[in-house]
């Protein structure tokens, strides 16, 4: 089984928080929120995104269930990416807030393809 590597996670973070602005704490927040949303639905963000756009009655259910039951609601906003082996393997996710989604995602699979891995931003 593939696993990501602390130096892999540190350089992820290392490239997300090169762009760091002194962003607010609630930011923290979102980014955890579109991680745990990548890996709770097997999607990057931006599938959900466009998969609750199309269907507003649906995510609002499969969110209040995800708050119920997983502890933590589903986000519908861009910035949440997964990240897969080279095999396809999906060996978690990582969530970037504080710009617009694409910029978020954009930062995301940089920090992502740039500690080795690959990204699956949908």
């Amino acid at each position: 089984m593939a696993g990501l590597t602390l130096k892999q996670a540190r350089a992820m973070i290392e490239a997300v928080l090169a762009r760091d602005y002194g962003a607010v704490s609630l930011l923290a927040h979102i980014t955890q929120a579109k991680a745990f949303t990548c890996i709770a639905y097997g999607k990057p963000c931006k599938t959900i995104a466009d998969m609750a756009e199309g269907g507003p009655i649906w995510f609002h259910g499969i969110s209040r269930v995800a708050q119920t039951e997983m502890g933590s609601p589903l986000t519908g906003s861009k910035g949440g990416v997964l990240i897969r082996a080279a095999t396809g393997e999906a060996l978690g996710a990582l969530g970037v807030a504080g710009e617009a989604g694409e910029t978020d995602e954009a930062l995301a699979v940089r920090g992502i393809e740039g500690a080795g891995a690959v990204a699956d931003a949908g």
